[in-house]
């Protein structure tokens, strides 16, 4: 990818004021039920794209959204844990945080380019790979089309699983579909591909939003919920309302 493309957590050093963007841009996000349909055609125009270029193992498509508003000084910052696989993000103090151990997780693009507005721990994939069009071509594609509100650039997982977000208080969760008992996907929101006889194509496995089958939320808003400070913490959670195990 060229080089100086200037997007924090990227290939450029972050700073607080990258991460005090991001929580702006968060918290103007809309929930991802307002989000309108992306067209299939969409989806496959991008496969190509993203292949064209060299981008599709590294990256993905994410449908733009927030979930809930991040207090002053944080923003979403996610990490991966095994047993089960899952990946938790929650807000984090700016003053907490390890800014050389940090990549922009997912990307939406504003007039100074990509910005990003979700981050994970540790650091940037290697890039070395990818085409140096291909930001511009995807640019030039989302603004196109009228996409760059709907359709964000994510960093995608090397092990491919159907995964389920679920909404947490300040936070969120994805675990993959086949550990969680009792949940539906509502919308699917990451999209990643991949090739087939040298041909691109939409991967089978994806991100979705989901939910409980019998209530919208994990929580109920302003019911009390147990305090989540370890991944520990979060697994006796999700254990002791029935979601896993």
């Amino acid at each position: 990818m060229a080089k100086g493309a200037g997007i924090p957590g990227l290939d450029k050093a972050l700073t607080e004021e990258d991460l005090e963007e991001s929580r702006n841009i968060y918290n103007n996000l809309p929930d991802d039920a307002k989000q309108p349909e992306i067209q299939e055609y969409h989806i496959l125009d991008l496969a190509a794209l993203f292949v064209r270029n060299r981008a599709h193992n590294i990256f993905g498509i994410h449908l733009v959204h927030a979930h809930f508003t991040i207090p002053t000084r944080t923003v979403l910052l996610g990490a991966n844990y095994d047993r089960p696989r899952c990946r938790w993000a929650r807000t984090t103090p700016i003053p907490d945080m390890d800014l050389s151990d940090i990549h922009g997780h997912i990307f939406v693009l504003r007039d100074n380019g990509f910005r990003p507005y979700e981050y994970q721990t540790g650091p940037a994939p290697d890039l070395s790979q990818i085409d140096d069009m291909f930001l511009h071509d995807l640019s030039d594609y989302l603004y196109a089309n009228n996409l760059s509100s709907f359709i964000g650039l994510q960093i995608v997982d090397e092990n491919p699983a159907n995964m389920l977000e679920l909404i947490l208080p300040q936070a969120t969760v994805m675990l993959c579909a086949s550990d969680l008992n009792g949940c539906i996907s509502t919308r699917q929101t990451g999209w990643r591909f991949e090739t087939e006889l040298g041909q691109p194509r939409v991967c089978q496995a994806n991100e979705s939003h989901g939910q409980r089958a019998t209530t919208h939320e994990i929580y109920n808003k302003g019911d009390a919920h147990p305090r989540m400070e370890t991944y520990e913490d979060l697994k006796d959670a999700l254990l002791k309302i029935g979601i896993i195990g």
